[in-house]
């Protein structure tokens, strides 16, 4: 969630390589199949934007920097956990990024949360996320069935 801010920056505002819905509809598509959300992100982006060989690139792109400095850290924090500087510095950056997401999740609902009733499930999506009731994965898959069902009901209405 941090990261689709960035997404919609670099390829909807800066580059115009996608659009708004595209990215959206990308990020939730990242978000309900294994792995790394940004490295799906990442995959699914490239793959519509320029084929499977872009999408390749755009893995090793993403996992191999990300890879050397967490390599990089592990061996230069190796033992010094328990620093009291390094504790602080980690400590500081939990408010950062929870600000991060929260703006995150504020700019995607100001942009797709158009009617009432979305904005009712989606609070009630969050509520039933935080008080553990559902985990990620049967709420993902509780939307698409109402989403699908929904799509049904105002085919019959528009067949009618």
């Amino acid at each position: 969630m941090a990261a689709l801010p960035v997404f919609e920056a670099e390829l909807v505002t800066r580059r115009r390589w996608l659009s708004a819905a595209e990215v959206a509809e990308i990020y939730v598509i990242s978000q309900s199949i294994p792995g790394v959300i940004i490295v799906n992100f990442s995959v699914l982006s490239a793959m519509r934007l320029s084929g499977k060989r872009a999408a390749c690139l755009a893995a090793l792109a993403v996992v191999l920097p990300a890879f050397l400095i967490i390599l990089a850290l592990a061996v230069l924090f190796t033992g010094r956990w328990d620093n009291r500087w390094v504790a602080a510095a980690l400590s500081g950056l939990r408010p950062a990024v929870v600000a991060i997401v929260a703006g995150a999740a504020i700019r995607l609902a100001k942009a797709h949360l158009n009617r009432v009733w979305m904005g009712l499930a989606a609070a009630l999506g969050a509520g039933l996320m935080f008080f553990q009731i559902l985990g990620p994965v049967p709420l993902i898959l509780l939307g698409a069935l109402i989403g699908l069902v929904c799509h049904a009901l105002n085919q019959r209405e528009r067949a009618a």
